[in-house]
């Protein structure tokens, strides 16, 4: 398997001088984290999509690579500026040299509680992958209640998995997306779709993806997790038990 891992952002609500994805949670930057627990679930080769301020990245990932035992690729994105549906994009022709007819995608700035990322890829791994999008979703609960709602990006599913709505400001929703990914190479022809109308986000590309019943969600309740976008979700995250 192969892993995506956007980190391209101009972090302009949490602006540390360097890429998010190299913030530090208890001794281990978000990037690591990433490394290692994908690592666990057989991943070898790992692509990671750069874009404002890359040097960092690029200092970073040969060091990494190395202590994790893996390949990671870097993909510059000089659309930076818009937003993260772009990012996958550009990752088309490394997907593709690896032959890769599904591949895990998730954030740079996203932290995950080890169990979740194996969970989700032991269940994913050993079903019939019969949609071109799988997401990783969280019921709202006690165990989440740090998760920022006006910021989090609310998906509606039905009862037999299918994602129904998707989006910030949906009214009616039942699960969290967290950022975590199953996908089909077929969704860059999605993708391009989505640009020639104008749409830009991972979030439009699923709005397609319903309407041929091609988008599905796994439940993966109970677990920690959090999206790291400003101070007070750094400080937050900080506090959490990833263990």
């Amino acid at each position: 398997m192969n892993c995506i891992i956007l980190a391209a952002g101009k972090n302009s609500r949490l602006d540390t001088g360097k890429p998010k994805s190299l913030l530090e949670i208890n001794g281990m930057t978000l990037m690591e984290r990433h490394i290692r627990n994908f690592r666990l679930v057989g991943v070898e080769h790992f692509c990671v999509v750069t874009g404002h301020n890359p040097e960092p990245l690029r200092d970073f990932i040969p060091h990494l690579a190395a202590s994790y035992g893996v390949h990671i690729d870097l993909v510059h994105n000089d659309r930076y500026d818009l937003e993260n549906g772009y990012s996958v994009s550009v990752t088309k022709d490394w997907v593709n040299g690896h032959r890769a007819e599904h591949f895990f995608l998730t954030m740079g700035d996203h932290a995950f509680q080890p169990e979740f990322v194996t969970a989700f890829g032991e269940k994913v791994l050993s079903a019939e992958l019969n949609s071109k999008l799988i997401l990783a979703v969280d019921k709202p609960g006690e165990w989440n209640r740090h998760i920022d709602i006006e910021d989090v990006t609310r998906v509606l599913a039905s009862e037999q998995g299918e994602i129904l709505n998707i989006g910030k400001m949906i009214e009616e929703y039942n699960c969290y997306d967290t950022g975590l990914f199953l996908m089909q190479s077929s969704v860059f022809d999605v993708l391009n779709n989505c640009f020639s109308r104008g749409e830009y986000t991972i979030s439009n590309m699923v709005s397609r993806l319903i309407a041929d019943k091609q988008a599905r969600v796994l439940e993966l309740s109970g677990y920690t997790w959090n999206d790291v976008d400003n101070p007070e979700d750094l400080n937050t995250t900080k506090k959490l038990d990833f263990n």
